[in-house]
Order: C-alpha cells, then structure tokens, then sequence
C-alpha cells in the first residue's frame, strides 16, 4: 500500500491539529519561503545537495592537491623542491650498512651543509646517524625533527621513506631561510629503521648523543605517498602540545582516536618526551618492494605533510619549552571548522548529556505522537538487519574478488594490509551496494513507520558506542559522541516547536542528526581503508549500514512512493 507524503498526512492528536496562522502574523523570510516553495521532493533534493557538499568537505583532505611551486619565497615549504631530493635518494636499494647508504649519507652532509647548519655523523656498532643543528636566538630546548634514510634491501624506499627524508630536508631548509626561531631545532636523519631491532638510529640518538639532553619535543616523518593521516604518538599530559598544533593548523586529517603507536619516534616517547608522528599511513602495495619508486609518490602529499611539520615546528620554536606538559586532550578536524580540541576528561560528560538528550527527545516523540513503540521496534529492526546483511555481503564477496580480477597477492608483502589496484573503485562499488541494500531497508520499513522514528534509533545506536568509548577509550568517544549530542539536541527543538509546519521541523532535525554524522564521521571509513586495507571491508560496511540509518531519512522526500500509512511524519 503505498503511503501519504508529510504535507498529506494530519498526525494523530496533539501533532494533526495544525494551528493556523494568526492574524498579522509575519509571513515567512525569504530563505524558509523559498524552501517551502520548493514542495517535498524539492526540499528533499536540497537536503542531498547540503549532504554531499559535507561529505566532500569531509573527505577532501585525505586527498590533497595543492603544492607549492619551486619558485615560492624560500621560507616557506614547497613540495616541488622537496621531490627534486627524492630521485637521488631512492635511485637503488639503500639498506643500513650498504655502499647505496653510505650515498646516501654524503647527499643528506652535503644538502645540509649548504644550508649552514652544525653537522654530525653519529657512529655506532650498526648505524650512522645524519645530525644536524639549528640554533636559536634564545633557546629553552631543542626540538627534533627526525626521518629514517635507510630503505629495505628489497627497494629503493621512495615512499618509504625517501619522501619524509626529502620533506625534512626541505623544511630545515626553509628554517635556515626565515626569521631565525627562539628554540633549537635539530634535524635527525636516523639510520637503521628498517633493521630487525627496529629504530636503531633513534634508540642510539636517544641513549647516547649528548644533545638528547636539551630535547623537549620531537615530530618525526615517515611516508607520504597518497594522501595524509596525521597520528598521535604522545604520551599522557598532551594538552600543551595540542594546544600549540591547533595553532598551527594547515590542514589534512588529525584524529586522536589513532592514539599512540609504534613509529620511529616511540622511543623519544618512551624516554618522557612530547611527540608527533607525521605519517601518511596509506597501505601502498609497492611498500617494501623495488617498485618504490619515486613516480608512486605523491608531490601534494609531500607538501601537506612539510608544510604542516614547518608550521609546527615554528610554532614550538616560539614557545617556551621548560615545561611542555599539560591535561590530556582529545581532538579532530572537522570541515570549516577546522582543529578542534577540549579535554579528554569531558568524553564521559558529554556521552552522559548526549544519552540524556537522546532519551528526553524519544520521550517527546512518543508523546507528541511523533513516533510509537511499533514503529522505533521495525526501524530498529529494520538498520540491525541491514547491518548484518551488509557485513556478511560485502565479507562474501570479497572473498571472490582477488581471484577474479587476478591479483598476484604474493607479491604484496603486507597483504591483506595493502590497497590493490583499483582499490578505491572497489570502495566506491562496495559502498553504492551498501547504499542500495540501505536504501531498499529504508523503503520497506517506511512503510510502517515514520522517518522520526528512523532517526532516532539511529543516533540510539550510535549512543552505545559513545558511553563505552568514553569510558574505555576517551580520547576516540567524540566520533559518536557528537553527533548523537547535535542530533538529539535538533530533535527535541523539532519536536517542541512542530505545532505548525511539522514537515519543516522534521526536515530541520533529521538533517541535524545526519551532519555532523557525515562531517565527522565519514571520513574515518575511507580513512581506515588508507590505513588497513581491505581486510577491514566488511566491518566498515556495516559501520556504513549504520550510519545510512541516519542519513537516509535526511532525505526522506526522496522515498515519496513508500512514506508511511500510518499517519505519522
């Protein structure tokens, strides 16, 4: 049976009595009259449009484009000057202890010795590290910033990492060139990274050189290949740290929910000290083969990654260094907003608000009539089986996929942990299917109960997460936490004023609870693909599932052929 469209329906009392204008009332602005105007289809194609224009905000910086040319002023960073590096580092196969690496080294004495900068050569039993030093005018502390120049025996490690050494060599460059910072920066160039006792140049710097003593900070650079994920590697009390990247903020996507790892400059953490790992975490399936080579590197991704290190970098060589502590922060970028940061003591508070909120504006939908018990148990059951169905759809049929295409998968070292050719065609098709599979769940439950309902058991679903996140984990609960909040938060307001234009409010409060689901979580699932590879396909399909649960009925005029015949909106 095919149901009646939100202007048709008249919603049981109190919501079907729909007040009529008062006498001398002011008619509509122009913005809401022209939205009005536009009828239900209308309205929801705009709807889409405002989605997809959040979602491409979102996801744009996990693929930058902008470089600046070699021709730039020489303070600041260009990407252009960094790739000339890249040719002459990554020609061959440049192992620790290698003639290649020994090359290597006297390029990286004489780069930097053309900058003027005081250079060292530590030697130890097994590596040699490539040390720099630029000092301050008034320093309180050094800042390190570090990228390992050896390559696997395999290939000649362009990505990895000729690209974050050709990076630093460009951005020491670019220090030298500019005002002169307050705080000392040392360059590291770390031999040894690839070795079984991983990090060996680091852990030598750490344990024996003499300038270890005035490190306050340190940022390494590792990789940058496709796009750029900017991890967090610090150790508690990172507010100071935080605070001063917020300052310096130039894009691409920070997310504390990574949380610390094993990156080259672990052991900098693990000896007390502040630190930021700068790695774009893409699973290139050239990784630790010959086929790294300079042409997979991406130049945009190489400037994202060195203008951010320069401006961070140039932001703690201002500050104060003797004492860079401060209360643990989580954080994340968000589109047009940009860095946003605040205590990770607020995590359980705010999960705590969301679920209260949450729980009042169910409780005035049931009671307004803008939703029934029936009707949030079938879109209850109508996003879980959708889920379901999608992780154990997409599992399936990437099951069959490697074979069909003809994949060599053998030759791929870090398989299934890698993006294959055409990976992100595959992404794309895999998340359409999901999309259909949704689309059709969505359809059929519509008709027997309302998109109010719909989008409310979504940001429900969404709450669990938040509150065990807030407690386990706080630093990762802002993804679901958030939107659960604003969403909840749009609903109450919607259903408190929806005496009059109900399906106006509604629209209003389904696409706050789908926005800052798209703004801020989006992102993350291409983001875990660039960081994981395929092998997390299935899950992130239905997390995908989920989160259509919200934003489908965003865009519920869309679905005009089956609104519900149950008379609710």
């Amino acid at each position: 049976m095919t149901g009646k469209t939100d202007n048709e329906v008249k919603a049981r009392p109190p919501v079907s009595a729909q007040v009529p204008a008062r006498p001398g009332a002011q008619p509509l602005g122009p913005v809401r009259g022209f939205i009005a105007s536009l009828g239900p289809a209308g309205r929801g194609f705009l709807l889409l449009l405002v989605l997809l224009l959040v979602a491409f905000l979102s996801l744009s910086p996990l693929f930058p484009r902008s470089v600046t040319p070699a021709s730039a002023p020489p303070d600041l960073f260009s990407g252009e000057r960094a790739m000339a590096h890249l040719p002459i580092i990554a020609s061959e196969p440049h192992r620790a202890g290698s003639p290649a690496q020994e090359r290597v080294r006297d390029y990286l004495v004489q780069q930097l010795s053309a900058i003027g900068l005081q250079i060292e050569i530590q030697r130890t039993r097994d590596v040699e590290n490539v040390v720099a030093r630029l000092y301050g005018t008034d320093s309180t502390g050094a800042i390190v910033l570090l990228a390992h120049y050896d390559s696997v025996a395999a290939g000649p490690g362009a990505a990895d990492n000729g690209s974050g050494v050709a990076s630093l060599l460009e951005v020491m460059r670019a220090l030298a060139a500019g005002p002169v910072p307050r705080n000392d920066v040392i360059a590291l160039f770390d031999d040894g990274e690839e070795l079984p006792d991983a990090f060996t140049g680091t852990k030598a710097f750490v344990r024996e050189h003499p300038w270890m003593t005035d490190v306050r900070a340190a940022i390494s650079l590792d990789t940058a290949v496709r796009g750029f994920i900017a991890t967090n590697d610090t150790g508690p009390n990172n507010g100071w740290l935080v605070q001063a990247l917020a300052r310096a903020y130039t894009g691409g996507v920070w997310t504390s929910l990574s949380g610390g790892g094993t990156y080259d400059s672990a052991p900098f953490r693990q000896a007390g000290i502040q630190v930021l790992a700068l790695e774009d975490n893409y699973p290139f399936k050239e990784k630790h083969t010959a086929q790294d080579l300079p042409e997979i590197v991406s130049v945009a991704s190489v400037q994202q990654m060195g203008e951010q290190t320069l401006a961070i970098t140039r932001q703690l060589g201002s500050l104060d260094l003797r004492n860079p502590w401060g209360e643990q922060e989580a954080y994340f970028s968000v589109p047009v907003l940009g860095f946003v940061h605040y205590p990770e003591a607020w995590a359980l508070p705010l999960a705590i608000a969301a679920g209260v909120f949450l729980v009042l504006a169910l409780g005035l939908a049931l009671w307004r009539g803008f939703a029934s018990w029936r009707g949030l148990g079938i879109a209850l059951g109508a996003i879980l089986a959708t889920t379901g169905l999608a992780g154990i759809g997409v599992s399936a049929l990437w099951t069959v996929v490697p074979g069909l295409v003809g994949w060599n998968t053998a030759s791929w070292p870090d398989w299934p942990e890698v993006i294959p050719p055409y990976g992100e065609l595959i992404v794309a098709v895999f998340a359409l299917l999901v999309l259909g599979l949704a689309a059709v769940g969505y359809s059929l439950a519509r008709r027997w109960s309302a998109r109010t309902e719909y989008s409310l058991v979504g940001l429900a679903l969404f709450l669990i997460p938040a509150v065990a996140l807030a407690i386990g984990i706080p630093r990762a609960a802002y993804v679901p936490v958030w939107p659960v909040l604003i969403g909840s938060v749009g609903w109450i307001i919607a259903v408190g004023a929806g005496r009059t234009r109900i399906a106006w409010s509604i629209d209003m409060a389904t696409m706050l609870a789908a926005v800052p689901l798209v703004a801020v979580f989006l992102q993350l699932l291409p983001g875990v693909v660039m960081s994981d590879g395929m092998k997390s396909l299935p899950i992130l399909a239905g997390v995908w599932a989920l989160l259509l649960g919200v934003v489908l009925p965003a865009v519920d005029s869309l679905f005009r052929h089956t609104h519900s015949s149950k008379g609710l909106p």
